[in-house]
């Protein structure tokens, strides 16, 4: 039931916090459905459902979205030339496979998705929120990361890969390369988002550690895949020996399913380290939600390690490549449920439900609250550029006069 405010704004009860809020699909405070459809989906991700990710209107928190996961601040209608993107760098590693063109294939795979989200963060005006040496400082430590990481371990990977199961790999030669090395690497990955933190960077938003994970992460697989790869620049234009098969699964490991779990697993981690919870809030419990996202964090850790024993393993190419992409889309899927906890349980900015509010995800103009009435989206899956930029020019309310 709803009743009009002091303003003449309708107004109702939320159900999950109990609060009065303005009349629309959700409420404005803690992101939950207010609508009486039944509920669909976990309860925990949405307060009441799991149907509407907390980063785009529309869109399950369980559907692994690589655009909405991989670049969270932007609205939908700027995802689009995202999507074209992603779908041009798959495009240009299969043709590249195709035609036997190593060169071209090494440099679309370790630098297509790295380009593609520093274009996120111009785009998304996210470079404008933090400060620009904590990025310079995540993404060249990352690379210099990713370099030594193949410089020092190279040679022992490379024997590994020839020895054949059939002569019978020895289990510390599987804990080594398969476990040990990988393991380490991901430390390494991970530490350049562990040092930012630790410089005790002035925002605390969830999506600030996503992004300094992600671009770490990002630049340490770039690194790493030019390193160990060089070789192959020097065999000339054209592979004509080279199997295409064995070229498209190196292609879409390489530029598609390791960077992508590693952005992941560098995100969550970045997510973790970074949120705060709502302490002003006694239905909230901040060390709780923490302790999920870093149980989630450690999960699509350990994933990104455990993907790493196929490829010594001497499994077929297309099984390994399935089991990869199969690992993927359930690390795309931990990190939305991370996102989506992340979005909903994080201390919000100041609500000012009389003051309008342009919402960039449904265009709609809403009270400026925590989460948009309208589509769900939280506030703050936005830049801080761009909410203080709505924010400094409010829409004007008009109100009608009799005999107009």
């Amino acid at each position: 039931m709803t009743t009009p405010d002091d303003d003449g704004v309708p107004v109702m009860q939320c159900g999950v916090c109990q609060i009065d809020v303005p009349a629309g699909a959700f409420c404005g405070y803690c992101g939950g459905h207010l609508a009486s459809e039944p509920a669909r989906g976990p309860g925990w991700l949405r307060k009441l459902r799991g149907d509407t990710f907390g980063a785009s209107p529309g869109e399950s928190v369980l559907l692994p979205a690589i655009a909405s996961s991989l670049f969270p601040h932007l609205p939908q209608k700027s995802r689009a030339p995202f999507r074209v993107g992603l779908a041009l760098i798959l495009v240009g590693l299969v043709v590249f496979a195709i035609v036997k063109m190593p060169a071209a294939l090494i440099t679309v795979a370790a630098l297509g998705l790295p380009l593609l989200f520093v274009l996120y963060l111009v785009e998304s005006a996210v470079y404008r929120d933090m400060s620009p040496w904590s990025l310079v400082l995540a993404g060249t430590l990352g690379a210099a990361l990713g370099v030594g990481y193949v410089l020092l371990t190279g040679e022992i990977v490379a024997r590994a890969y020839g020895v054949p199961m059939a002569a019978g790999l020895a289990i510390h030669h599987l804990l080594r390369e398969g476990v040990m090395i990988p393991a380490g690497g991901m430390i390494l990955t991970l530490m350049p988002t562990v040092l930012v933190r630790l410089l005790q960077p002035k925002s605390r938003e969830s999506l600030d550690g996503f992004v300094v994970g992600a671009l770490s992460a990002l630049t340490f697989a770039a690194g790493a895949t030019l390193t160990r790869l060089a070789p192959q620049f020097a065999t000339g234009l054209l592979a004509h020996s080279r199997p295409i098969k064995g070229l498209i699964v190196e292609a879409v490991l390489c530029g598609v399913t390791i960077p992508l779990t590693a952005a992941a697993a560098g995100g969550m981690i970045g997510i973790a380290l970074w949120f705060t919870g709502q302490s002003d809030n006694p239905h909230e419990h901040p060390g709780r939600i923490r302790a999920i996202l870093f149980a989630l964090a450690v999960v699509v850790v350990l994933i990104h390690v455990g993907v790493s024993v196929t490829d010594i393993v001497g499994m077929e190419q297309l099984r390994m490549l399935a089991v990869h992409v199969v690992m993927t889309l359930v690390v795309l899927v931990l990190l939305r449920i991370g996102l989506q906890l992340a979005l909903l349980h994080e201390a919000h900015d100041p609500i000012d439900q009389h003051e309008p509010l342009l919402c960039v995800h449904c265009e709609h103009v809403v009270p400026d609250m925590a989460f948009c009435p309208a589509c769900g989206v939280a506030t703050r899956a936005s830049s801080r550029a761009s909410r203080h930029e709505r924010r400094e020019s409010r829409p004007v309310r008009q109100v009608a006069t009799e005999g107009s």
